[in-house]
């Protein structure tokens, strides 16, 4: 999973970034914009439990890679449409943070003048689909001269998909709510569509703010997005920073004073989840543990598909338990005694924490 960090200057999208990725973060470049590229592992308990009872000599968490690229920057008046630098090196991720502030701090100045959580979302959200919008209409331009000399597009599910997303676009509303079906998707994958990947607005304030409580502060900026309301967060990145510069213990202890229930960190990659539709399962063994990512409704083989493409092709069946059933019990072979391990055939939908080990043959 890839999440890409987007935000106004001066919004604290890096300082966020700083949170999430714990300091542990690097530059490099995308597309030759300078970025900050950072990894971090997934927090799971029940990963941490089966850790425990297995002991392996390998211990994988799934893992998030963030980027946080240069911010955009309010340009008044701009007619060229796709001049956004700064998005450049976000067309490969798998969805977008969006950052807006609602902290007041006079030594760092807003860039609009005045702190508007609402208006900052509704401007970055704009500046999205006119960057979407300028894709699209170049490679209809080009179609449709096409057509006007005699010859047919060569792939009819595209240009059908992008006067579908065109329409959505200068509604104002994002490339994902255009109702395109599975060969729409398909023909426009290669444009990698900023709007066509999902969005998890972050309204950063800072910690007298959130006495409000999150739902004063993110309404305001959900009413403003022009589709269902996206999973949401608010929090403090400056604070989320300092808790994760300094020991888990002490970590704790700030928590406790200041209110806060579950790190940020925790909460941004839970809503990632939700936004992508992923889950997790777990493959276990002396050898290993390790959690996998697979997208909610994926079949066995397909999950069987994420650990090794060989075990997809020749996949047989899996033998299954729950994260939850393998706790009451204590051991596999418990489970098995008392019938907990499941065999599940190519049509079983995985599960989150879902514990399964895959037979096949190729």
């Amino acid at each position: 999973m890839k999440l890409g960090i987007l935000g106004p200057p001066q919004s604290g999208k890096t300082t966020l970034f700083t949170a999430l990725t714990r300091g542990q973060a690097e530059s490099g470049s995308s597309r030759g914009e300078r970025v900050h590229l950072g990894s971090v592992k997934v927090p799971d308990a029940r990963l941490e439990r089966l850790r425990e009872m297995y002991q392996p000599k390998k211990f994988t968490p799934a893992k998030v890679d963030y980027v946080d690229a240069p911010p955009i920057e309010a340009t008044p008046g701009r007619t060229e449409r796709g001049a956004l630098a700064a998005l450049s090196a976000l067309r490969d991720v798998d969805a977008f943070v969006l950052v807006v502030r609602a902290f007041a701090d006079p030594s760092v100045p807003h860039f609009r003048e005045a702190v508007d959580p609402a208006r900052d979302a509704s401007w970055l959200v704009s500046e999205l689909l006119l960057e979407d919008l300028a894709v699209v209409e170049r490679r209809l331009e080009r179609i449709e001269k096409a057509l006007k000399v005699g010859k047919k597009p060569e792939d009819p599910a595209e240009y059908e998909a992008l006067k579908l997303v065109k329409v959505a676009l200068e509604n104002e509303r994002p490339a994902r709510s255009a109702g395109l079906d599975k060969n729409h998707e398909r023909a426009l994958r290669g444009f990698r569509l900023l709007s066509a990947s999902p969005w998890i607005p972050v309204v950063n304030a800072d910690d007298e703010s959130m006495k409000q409580g999150e739902e004063a502060l993110i309404a305001p900026v959900a009413a403003k997005l022009a589709e269902p309301r996206p999973p949401m967060i608010a929090l403090s990145a400056k604070t989320e920073a300092e808790l994760a510069a300094i020991p888990d213990e002490e970590a704790a202890e700030f928590m406790s004073v200041l209110g806060i229930e579950e790190p940020g960190l925790t909460r941004m990659i839970r809503l990632s989840y939700e936004a992508l539709g992923l889950l997790s399962f777990f493959t276990v063994g002396a050898d290993e543990v390790r959690a996998w990512t697979v997208r909610d409704g994926a079949l066995a083989p397909e999950a069987a598909g994420t650990i090794h493409s060989d075990l997809e092709r020749g996949f047989i069946r899996a033998e299954v338990i729950s994260y939850e059933d393998l706790m009451k019990v204590g051991t596999m072979p418990k489970a098995r005694e008392q019938g907990l391990l499941r065999i599940e055939g190519k049509d079983y939908r995985v599960r989150d924490g879902d514990i399964i080990n895959v037979r096949f043959s190729v």
